[in-house]
């Protein structure tokens, strides 16, 4: 079972391994990488492209104000424009209702002038009668007259008070039939007039209405069409919002890619450094045995470069011959599950990042320490590991490490907790199998892992 990998290491794992191992390869540094895929720049949009954008937003974002404001000016014009429609429509209700009170005050009128017509009549017929008394009685020309040839002075008595009477009658006969000619006369012009003033009143008001909404349905279309060029302008504007902020977003992206190859050249270099480091420290151990074998000294064999095996016969030679078995393995690519005492394997596809690497070929990073220590029998899990030896050196006192050790970090300081496992190589670094997407690199083992948790020798 391989070491098991906290979440907060696995948002590392998506770190391009290409560009790394393409210069380690040109260094001469890594064996058994067949393909590299360089990566290309992202796009780096120019300074003026960024202004022109830049300008041609506020340009349209200037033009969508303006129209906002314009369509707000006309909505208030609309506004008042229907209060005038609503008005001139109950002005046009009042005209028709009085149109309607004048036709009934003709028709009213009409009745009064048809009961003006009957008093002429009758003024007419009395003031005939009138006549009809005065033709039958005379002329008679004075009380003189009358005393002179009257038979009787009581018939004149009589006489004079018939035509007193009959003086009296005239003049009401003659004044009632003026009155209703005049009466009639009034009656029918009073009747005509009204009516024609309420029409015209009427017709000037359905004028006016009419007029009120042909303004307001033109000021209608006019606020539509604002509308519309609003509606056009905003969408101008998103889409150039939209263009300057990917241009933005390109250039943020462009940055980041050229701070992220400055720090890879910078790691590609300091791997090339402590790479040299190794090969020196190797061929300095090389000599040291060569000159222990000139001597006659011991030191265990294990030949073919592979460490001896049983429990107890851990020695220095042992722990370089591990490490060079190691390093020869150097930049090839991290495999989930990957590795054994043979060699490396296909890993395990699996989530937390290790979903393609069931297709590398590679060593995780207990798979690496069982294949660098492959005459012992290592479980491939990095807790069972650093309990497969008895000597624990401390990993915080560099003096008291070996080349070949086992150095371990736990995620809650407890054997049940380690989740890494790396091969100390000497001179404060580690050789290690960091996550799925790295390769096998050189790390200042401070800089491995935060949880530093111990040590294992192996053979002890």
């Amino acid at each position: 079972m391989p070491e098991t990998r906290p979440r907060w290491r696995v948002r590392r794992l998506h770190r391009v391994a290409a560009p790394v191992a393409a210069v380690l390869l040109a260094a001469g540094l890594l064996t058994g990488v067949t393909t590299v895929a360089s990566a290309s720049p992202p796009p780096n949009p120019s300074d003026s492209q960024l202004a022109a954008a830049a300008r041609q937003k506020a340009a349209l974002a200037n033009q969508v104000g303006q129209l906002a404001a314009q369509v707000a000016v006309m909505q208030s014009r609309l506004n008042q424009l229907k209060d005038n429609v609503e008005l001139a429509e109950q002005k046009m209700a009042l005209a028709l209702q009085q149109l309607q009170q004048a036709k009934a005050a003709a028709v009213a009128a009409k009745a009064n002038v048809q009961n003006a017509q009957q008093d002429v009549v009758n003024a007419q017929k009395e003031f005939n009668g009138y006549m009809q008394a005065v033709y039958m009685n005379g002329d008679l020309t004075g009380m003189t007259g009358a005393l002179l040839t009257a038979d009787d002075p009581s018939a004149l008595l009589q006489q004079s008070t018939l035509q007193s009477y009959q003086a009296t009658h005239q003049i009401s006969a003659i004044g009632n039939l003026q009155r209703a000619t005049v009466a009639k006369s009034n009656a029918d012009a009073q009747a005509r007039a009204a009516v024609q003033a309420q029409a015209k009143a009427a017709a000037a008001a359905q004028a006016a209405q009419a007029a009120a909404a042909a303004a307001y349905r033109q000021a209608q279309a006019q606020q539509q069409q604002l509308q519309a060029s609003l509606s056009n302008m905003q969408t101008q504007l998103q889409n150039a919002q939209l263009q300057l902020a990917t241009l933005n977003n390109e250039r943020k992206t462009f940055l980041a890619y050229q701070a992220e190859q400055a720090r890879i050249a910078a790691a590609r270099a300091a791997a090339a450094a402590r790479a040299r480091a190794a090969a020196a420290a190797a061929a300095a151990a090389a000599a040291a045995r060569a000159r222990e074998q000139n001597s006659g000294g011991g030191g265990g064999g294990g030949g073919g470069g592979v460490p001896p095996g049983p429990a107890g016969q851990w020695t220095p030679h042992a722990g370089q011959v591990a490490v060079q078995r190691a390093m020869s393995y150097l930049g090839w690519p991290y495999a989930w599950d990957g590795g054994n005492a043979s060699g490396p394997t296909y890993g395990v596809c699996a989530g937390d990042g290790a979903f393609n690497d069931c297709n590398v070929v590679g060593f995780d990073c207990s798979g690496l320490v069982m294949y660098a220590w492959a005459q012992f029998p290592f479980a491939h899990f990095a807790a069972s590991q650093y309990l497969q030896g008895s000597v624990h050196p401390d990993p915080g006192n560099l003096a008291s490490l070996a080349p070949g050790d086992l150095i371990f970090w736990s995620s809650d300081g407890t054997v049940a907790g380690i989740h890494h496992v790396a091969i100390y190589i000497g001179g404060g670094s580690v050789i290690q199998a960091p996550e799925s997407g790295s390769l096998i690199q050189i790390t200042p083992i401070y800089d491995v892992d935060t949880g530093l948790f111990g040590a294992t020798r192996p053979l002890t």
